[in-house]
């Protein structure tokens, strides 16, 4: 994939064609990225986000590292223990209170 084609996938997704300044500025962002090695995915990862919040081109490289490194879904905290439900306080105690 080549910064050309990402650009146009871009376009293709807005409402409105953004301006030549934007475009170039994409092209020339999403080119740097690609010779860094960074995959196409990833890019098109950080322009869905871009558009979807209405961000600069700037932060593309940002948005492209969050695509690429964000945290996993962090797991549920363990509970040791819980209070049972109030009608399940005979079955959870078996009387003992």
């Amino acid at each position: 994939m080549s910064a050309r084609g990402l650009v146009s996938e871009y376009v293709a997704s807005c409402e409105h064609r953004p301006p030549s300044d934007v475009l170039g500025r994409l092209g020339k962002t999403a080119d740097r990225l690609l010779g860094e090695g960074i995959s196409a995915d990833h890019i098109r990862a950080g322009m869905r986000r871009m558009r979807a919040q209405g961000l600069s081109v700037h932060l593309l490289p940002s948005l492209v590292d969050e695509a690429m490194n964000s945290p996993q879904a962090a797991p549920a905290p363990h509970r040791a223990w819980a209070n049972p439900a109030p009608a399940d306080v005979e079955t959870a105690y078996g009387g003992q209170l």
